[in-house]
């Protein structure tokens, strides 16, 4: 019952709220249904037993609506539920049209998530995966900046492309179950798919989630979004639907189809470290900051992918710890980027210089946030880039070298980009910028903290996912075999 309830706080939160009409209560209301579910989320670390929740649902599919979790749907649970407040808080103090609508939107979108993260059959996680879209497509509609509804519109029809894909994937395994057919990843899990089948049926399913990440060469919808994108609309792309992907991954792939995994397994970390590279060179050749990190979050999730489809211990775990990580600092980075666009009306590199002067405390924060991007040790980045990147020399040297550029490259592009916009002379016109003020603390302490104290201490991470990725692997090793043979 406790998960049924996550599911619907902010959705009961968000139908109420498109019947208030005074801003401040929108938004604290707003607020208060995020940290509810938050510290909900976290008793759930101390159940003794996994909990679930059940009801028949749609019989002559065979669909219930179960909800239930492991490890790694924990891991991004608790992101979710982690970051939405933070998303929320993002709002507070800012002059925002129709605030009715648009937190009601947030919340929705909270509440899909969730949904994706929660469900135990394919049906219902396709279901919430739609719904996901809905309300960030609006937010982006009618929040954006520039050119919204070109590049909205792009970024619909390239999602909803790969839900079709999706779709089709689902149908078709639907038709494979024995008997009265059934949706349940467990009975999914169960099926006997030949090799044939699932070398083809592996891009129907890929597809989908790599449009999503997304992944090069399925990308392009990307930059220009997360640009135009209003900074709560940047904060759910950038730091949550990029893990649907991720997640969609690793709960329809792996279990499923994984001699299908194991076939394309060196093509897809080849396109993943061709991203990182791509990424990063694009990244320091952009001249406008907000574009600059965008490119940034691409380089971070190519690299994820390799690692995901590395496929050993020590690859997984740094993935999961770094689906945090990521979050959380690309949150953070998002947010100072509309600190500063808000002080200085720009956010062209070229035009920018010597804001340290006029905000010393901004700088300061900054500075700890790029750190956290570049995986300085004793932050979380570094934990999962070194364990990702480990993982990648035990498949071979060459993917460590090419996916340990993320970190050099990395390294170059924002501490040039911090460089400009921080360090030098003042610009002229920058005199009356001022330093942030206590709501920016209370966005962007904890969200450090987090980035620190995970870098520091990162094993109860590890003891949440242990189980899972156990379970992963020896799932795909007997199979390995029969790749093997296939190939040669």
């Amino acid at each position: 019952m406790i998960l049924l309830i996550i599911l619907l706080i902010p959705f009961i939160t968000g139908l109420i709220l498109l019947l208030v009409r005074n801003a401040s209560t929108v938004k604290s209301a707003a607020l208060v249904a995020a940290v509810a579910n938050l510290l909900i989320t976290l008793s759930l670390f101390f159940t003794v037993s996994a909990s679930s929740y059940s009801v028949n649902w749609i019989d002559f599919l065979g669909t219930k609506f179960a909800l239930g979790y492991d490890g790694i749907s924990l891991i991004m649970l608790l992101l979710t539920n982690l970051l939405f407040p933070f998303i929320i808080l993002a709002g507070f103090k800012r002059d925002q049209q129709q605030v009715h609508v648009l937190y009601s939107l947030i919340l929705f979108t909270q509440s899909a998530l969730i949904g994706v993260f929660l469900a135990q059959n394919a049906f219902l996680f396709y279901v919430f995966w739609e719904l996901a879209l809905i309300p960030v497509y609006f937010i982006l509609l009618l929040w954006g900046g520039e050119g919204r509804r070109t590049i909205t519109f792009n970024f619909f029809i390239y999602t909803l492309t790969g839900s079709l894909f999706l779709l089709f994937g689902i149908i078709y395994l639907y038709h494979l179950t024995p008997g009265l057919h059934s949706t349940d990843f467990t009975a999914f899990n169960q099926l006997k798919i030949p090799v044939q089948s699932q070398i083809w049926l592996f891009w129907i399913l890929f597809i989908a989630f790599a449009i999503k990440m997304p992944l090069f060469p399925f990308h392009t919808w990307q930059p220009s979004t997360y640009t135009m994108a209003p900074t709560q609309g940047v904060m759910i792309l950038a730091g949550m639907m990029t893990k649907m992907g991720i997640y969609g991954a690793l709960r329809f792939l792996f279990p499923i189809i994984p001699q299908g995994v194991l076939y394309w397994q060196n093509t897809v970390i080849v396109l993943s470290l061709i991203g990182v590279i791509y990424a990063s060179v694009i990244a320091f050749r952009q001249t406008n900051l907000k574009r600059l990190i965008a490119f940034s979050s691409m380089a971070h999730i190519s690299l994820m992918v390799a690692a995901m489809f590395v496929l050993n211990y020590y690859a997984l775990q740094g993935l999961l710890i770094q689906a945090i990580s990521h979050g959380v600092t690309i949150v953070a980075l998002f947010y100072l980027v509309t600190l500063i666009e808000e002080r200085t009306s720009t956010l062209e590199l070229s035009q920018m210089g010597g804001i340290k002067l006029k905000a010393p405390n901004m700088a300061i924060l900054l500075l700890l946030v790029v750190l956290g991007s570049i995986a300085l040790p004793l932050t979380a980045g570094f934990v999962g880039e070194f364990l990702m990147i480990t993982g990648l020399f035990e498949q071979s040297v060459w993917f460590a070298v090419f996916g340990g550029m993320t970190m050099i490259l990395g390294a170059i592009y924002m501490l040039y980009a911090y460089q400009r916009v921080m360090l030098g002379e003042l610009k002229a016109g920058f005199e009356k910028v001022t330093d942030i003020r206590p709501l920016d603390y209370l966005i962007l302490v904890p969200l450090i903290i987090l980035i620190l104290g995970l870098g520091i201490f990162p094993q109860p991470i590890f003891n949440i996912v242990e189980e899972s990725v156990n379970i992963m692997q020896k799932l795909l090793i007997p199979v390995n075999d029969v790749i093997t043979a296939l190939t040669h």
